[in-house]
């Protein structure tokens, strides 16, 4: 697989002149934010100012007056209310949210989250059982459901109606629900397609508010639990996500939320400074692992208690779980690349160990496949019926691939980069083939290319604390809006670097004689000191700014370093 840095095409001027019109603005700042679609002073405030007022109109989802209309008869019934929600964060976070909100309007709710060993992905016929069991009217299905036919129908059957709030991609048919919100249907107007599923129960929750003329500061307190199922789900972070995951990290913040402060205090994380990069890289994983290693129901409950002793023993009972996660991903990891090695020829990659722990299947494939640079699916076998989860790189649309080989799958579902999956074992070897010839078919003989997406090139000296600043005043980042990223051309180190624990390297760089230096660090990239210590390099970089005894001083953040090409 070769490996390119693709430098983004610089905007056109008449954007760039617009935008400097704001006085004492870097033209640098102004370069990006054309770049990522803001170009007029008016779109430029209301990107950095990400406000609620700035939120759609929820009547503007298809089916959003029949799923309030729906809930509201069930209300003012009595009816007994199921939420229904996946396994993962999005869905957990999901159901918390449901729960914390109806508390202070309808107390005759209760929640289900499968099991993803014993009832697989969607809406399970276990579920309705229980739904029945317990005589709810009205399942809610919460980041889940537009693909759980069969369940949907089984409920309608035991005369249990179903509203649907998911944001997956939809099969060729739509549940026969009650109502399904879904930005995703082409036949719903909604401006925005790229909703988490918390997003779109959070539009549904809004939508009941604003139908009964409820103040929606009380549903506003819980947009800590959007911006976490948000941050943690394979979505754009623009648009509407930006306003959510900006308000919902404020709220986050001074969340009194016991299952919140439990797991921050577990994980060691200051909630008055916690990042939106925190709920996915650190807090995220905490709540998949119960999922992936045991049940999901012990996040949900987590997340949902408003009783801090009954939260301590949950969150710590997850960071247990997260760290056994930890050693599966490991293990499997170095067997599945060692795997990989032997099938060097295919351009797509099902790789299959009958004894892989199932929960981390989808964190194995997105490393293999990242090493690997190919489209890949990770599977065990469970229950008597092969299952994992796929993950493709760069744009890849591994989604499409799977729905080419969906006669010889039982189930699948997800996103354009990552999905689940099951099948039977005797359809295990057509799959692989199938799949790696789909593949081939897709790249139409071209060779994948590992990109690393640059914003701009700059100069060093065009590099400032302020310009360090603004760009952090630009958050929330995240995926198709990610922090800026640029290359800096032909710069030296002005001094050996030093080696940190053995796999860091920290410098000190300049790209002229006489230009002041500039420091930087680059994590876990040891290996690269021989070209670094050579001449001069190429480094593709993001900008930070280190605080120290109340100094602040830019850094350097080094991503990837390369020879200079003359």
């Amino acid at each position: 697989m070769s490996k390119k840095w693709n430098v983004a095409a610089e905007p056109e001027d008449k954007y760039i002149k617009e935008l400097m019109k704001q006085p004492n603005v870097p033209i640098l700042i102004t370069k990006l934010l054309a770049q990522r679609g803001v170009k007029s002073l008016h779109q430029a405030r209301d990107y950095f100012r990400p406000t609620l007022e700035k939120l759609h109109d929820p009547f503007l989802m298809k089916d959003m007056d029949v799923a309030v209309a729906r809930l509201t008869l069930a209300i003012e019934k009595g009816e007994r209310i199921l939420f229904f929600g996946d396994y993962d964060v999005d869905g957990t976070t999901s159901v918390a949210l449901f729960m914390h909100f109806f508390r202070g309007v309808y107390d005759n709710v209760d929640f289900y989250v499968p099991d993803k060993y014993t009832e697989g992905y969607g809406v399970s016929v276990r579920g309705v059982e229980y739904a029945a069991k317990t005589n709810c009217q009205l399942i809610i299905s919460l980041d889940c459901g537009i693909m759980s036919h069969e369940a949907i129908d089984n409920a309608i059957h035991r005369n249990i109606d179903f509203i649907v709030c998911d944001h997956h991609q939809l099969g060729d048919t739509i549940p026969k629900a009650t109502a399904v919100l879904n930005p995703q249907r082409p036949d719903c107007d909604y401006p925005f397609k790229g909703l988490s599923g918390c997003g779109v129960g959070f539009k549904f929750l809004q939508g009941f508010c604003q139908k009964h003329g409820i103040d929606p500061t009380p549903l506003w307190q819980h947009l800590d639990l959007v911006a976490l199922g948000t941050a943690c789900d394979v979505v754009p972070m623009v648009e509407e996500n930006r306003v959510l995951a900006h308000q919902g990290i404020s709220y986050l913040k001074k969340s009194t939320k016991p299952g919140i402060i439990a797991l921050l205090q577990v994980l060691k994380k200051d909630q008055a400074t916690v990042q939106l990069t925190d709920l996915a890289y650190s807090i995220g994983p905490v709540i998949n692992a119960a999922g992936r290693i045991a049940h999901a129901q012990i996040a949900a409950e987590l997340l949902a208690t408003e009783d801090p002793k009954e939260a301590n023993e949950l969150a710590n009972e997850l960071n247990r779980l997260n760290q056994l996660r930890r050693n599966y991903d490991q293990k499997i990891t170095e067997e599945a690349l060692e795997i990989a090695s032997s099938e060097e020829s295919k351009s797509g990659l099902v790789l299959y160990k009958e004894d892989w722990h199932k929960g981390v299947l989808g964190i194995v494939a997105s490393k293999v496949a990242e090493k690997i640079g190919k489209p890949t699916v990770c599977l065990t076998l469970s229950r008597g019926e092969v299952t994992g989860s796929g993950r493709a790189i760069g744009k890849f649309d591994l989604h499409d691939v799977l729905n080419s080989c969906g006669d010889l799958l039982s189930q699948f579902g997800g996103h354009t980069s990552a999905a689940g999956l099951s099948l039977k074992e005797e359809n295990l070897s057509a799959f692989s083939d199938k799949f790696d010839e789909e593949v081939q078919k897709k790249l139409n003989g071209k060779e994948f290319v590992s990109e690393l997406n640059i914003d701009l090139e700059v100069e060093l000296t065009d590099i400032t604390l302020s310009t360090a600043s603004i760009i952090d005043k630009m958050k929330p980042f995240g995926h198709e809006n990610p922090m800026p990223l640029f290359v800096a051309k032909g710069v030296k180190s002005t001094e050996v670097p030093r080696i940190l624990k053995e796999r860091h390297l920290k410098m000190k760089l300049i790209q002229n004689d006489g230009d002041q230096a500039i420091d930087a660090i680059a994590f876990n990239q040891a290996d690269q000191l021989e070209i670094i210590t050579s001449g001069s390099f190429d480094i593709a970089f993001r900008l930070e700014i280190n605080e120290f005894r109340g100094s602040k001083i830019l850094q350097l953040n080094i991503k990837e370093i390369r020879s200079s090409v003359d």
